[in-house]
């Protein structure tokens, strides 16, 4: 927002769109990442793939920023009027600087960003912390010898998890921190200057690429499997194609695959799907898998597809905390920076990174365990309630913040000067940072609880779902802005979204997303009581999932010997 505001002089409207359309299709396109990772590439190519991609879209936006592309500061308004003999008024400057803007490699930087960013996340998150969690070791165990890279020796399981718990994590947790810190100082001592933030950013993640590459020979093939999408997309297609066959009466004839129940018929709802896994003759079991996957779905798959389907009105709710969550990166950023005190806006958002990470470890130490003890699952129904009575209150504040703040410029007679700072200090921000902290760390925790528990498999695409849904609250971020922004002219004859947020009514602004927000709350609290938590396929009382394999080896000696052999794997 402030590259776009400060350095380019865009309008409040087209710099939030730009943003929230970034962040958006980010988090849509992971769920197209997660199909990728699953057929095509596995997770360590995705990763050099995505860290070309995102190192160079930062070079194109470094080359981009206004001091390179047009040699001259000629975006502000003063240079643009000694260019063109006259004052130019801010709709003038703002569609001018637009027109600059694309004269350069800022969209082609902003489109590799864009897919790289979406590209990043799950490979690094699956080859980095997920890889060190192992499953819990047997009560009665025996020291065993355990092959870890090209090293081998004995030691208890137990003794192996510490190993885990205090070797790997802590490299992975000292990385990721001494990157938190190097960001942080970097983006404060080089503030405006974006050729700076964007080349160094650039040249630390090919860095990291080419470290990463160093011992890309020991890590062994990628393990492709099918993807959650595909399956479901199939499974409709197959049931949709046999929609002229009598389920009741074929019911005896139904596919199975290896691992399902050979009793187990479909559930009842959705009873269309279950035509999917009616075989139309004898010879569907001897089809070749590719021709067999499109004649014929097993009973997992077609009630796999049905989970997915029934968790969309539950789903749906979830996309206003996306919307929410996009004004942290929009409206809040430009609050900062139009306010006295000097506080640099990655200041106000480690107060929001405390605030969720405080929340989320109170919620689980306090009220978890004791939802728990009644159904485990109400204890994501609450923390998502929660989190979005939160989302209320943070915009409440900020409609109060930013009345305060307008009123500050009014009584200065600042108000019709875009580039004023407002006579109150940016500290006034804390709140509603905090607020919004805690409704990611409510309802964004519960969301991917939510997904974790219920989706099949969760492993691998519940935290794919959760930030498919924040994309799109993102997305529909624009079209709500604009439909503000046609509601207030048509009333008021004036646009809460002016050209700056000096210029702008955001105080109104907040108090429509206040409402929205509210109304939410209420058709979120219908739905999670009308929502069958029994009609699940999931595991719920499952212990923690292993991100790496565990093989057990026998051998021919007098005794039988255990061994453990460790393979990071790309997939649990």
């Amino acid at each position: 927002m402030k590259f776009l505001t400060g350095s380019w002089n865009l309008k409040l409207k087209e710099a939030a769109a730009i943003v929230n359309l970034q962040g958006g299709l980010r988090n849509i396109l992971q769920i197209f990442v997660a199909h990728c990772i699953d057929a095509c590439l596995g997770y360590r190519w995705m990763l050099i793939l995505s860290s070309l991609l995102y190192s160079a879209g930062l070079f194109l936006l470094a080359f981009s920023v206004p001091l390179y592309s047009l040699n001259d500061e000629t975006c502000r308004p003063l240079k643009l009027a000694s260019l063109e003999g006259s004052i130019l008024n801010t709709k003038e400057v703002a569609y001018y600087c637009f027109k600059k803007l694309k004269h350069t490699p800022f969209w082609e930087g902003l489109a590799l960003l864009i897919v790289g960013a979406a590209a990043q996340v799950i490979p690094l998150d699956s080859l980095s912390f997920n890889q060190t969690r192992v499953l819990k070791p047997p009560q009665d165990s025996e020291p065993t010898r355990v092959k870890f890279g090209c090293f081998r020796f004995p030691v208890h399981i137990g003794g192996l998890r510490q190993l885990k718990q205090t070797v790997i994590r802590l490299i992975c947790y000292g990385f990721l921190i001494l990157g938190t810190i190097i960001s942080f100082y970097g983006f404060i001592s080089s503030e405006e200057k974006w050729l700076k933030r964007f080349l160094t950013s650039a040249i630390a993640i090919f860095i990291g690429l080419l470290w990463f590459l160093c011992g890309f020979p020991f890590y062994g093939p990628p393990k492709l499997q099918s993807s959650l999408i595909c399956t479901m997309l199939r499974t409709v297609i197959v049931a949709w194609r046999k929609r002229h066959l009598n389920y009741q009466e074929n019911n005896h004839n139904l596919h199975r695959g290896d691992d399902d129940d050979p009793i187990q018929l479909p559930t009842g709802h959705l009873e269309l799907l279950n035509k999917a896994a009616l075989k139309e003759s004898a010879a569907d079991d001897s089809l070749p898998s590719g021709e067999h996957k499109w004649r014929v779905c097993t009973v997992k798959e077609v009630e796999e597809t049905k989970l997915l389907l029934d968790m969309i009105p539950m789903s749906a709710t979830f996309i206003v905390y996306g919307m929410v969550k996009s004004l942290g990166n929009t409206f809040f950023v430009e609050q900062a920076g139009s306010m006295r005190g000097d506080i640099p806006i990655v200041v106000l958002l480690l107060i929001k990174g405390i605030s969720q990470k405080a929340v989320i470890f109170g919620n689980k130490t306090i009220f978890e365990r004791r939802i728990k003890r009644i159904k485990k699952h109400y204890s994501d129904a609450v923390k998502i309630g929660l989190g979005m009575l939160a989302s209320v209150i943070c915009c409440a504040v900020a409609s109060l913040v930013e009345s305060k703040r307008l009123k500050a410029l009014r009584e200065e007679g600042l108000s019709d000067d875009p580039e004023a700072e407002a006579p109150i200090t940016a500290a006034w921000l804390f709140l509603q940072f905090i607020f919004l902290g805690a409704m990611e760390g409510l309802a964004g925790k519960g969301i991917l609880d939510f997904f974790g528990h219920y989706a099949p498999d969760s492993r691998r695409y519940g935290p794919v779902f959760a930030s498919t849904l924040k994309g799109f609250g993102a997305v529909i971020n624009i079209g709500f802005i604009a439909i503000l922004d046609y509601y207030s002219e048509l009333r008021y004859k004036t646009s809460w979204l002016g050209d700056s947020v000096n210029q702008s009514r955001l105080d109104s602004i907040y108090r429509a997303y206040t409402i929205l927000a509210l109304l939410n709350c209420f058709i979120y609290a219908y739905v999670a009581w009308s929502y069958s938590y029994d009609n699940i396929i999931g595991r719920l009382e499952e212990e923690e999932i292993t991100f790496l394999e565990v093989k057990e080896e026998t051998t021919t000696e007098d005794q039988q010997l255990m061994s453990l052999e460790l393979q990071g794997t790309s997939m649990p």
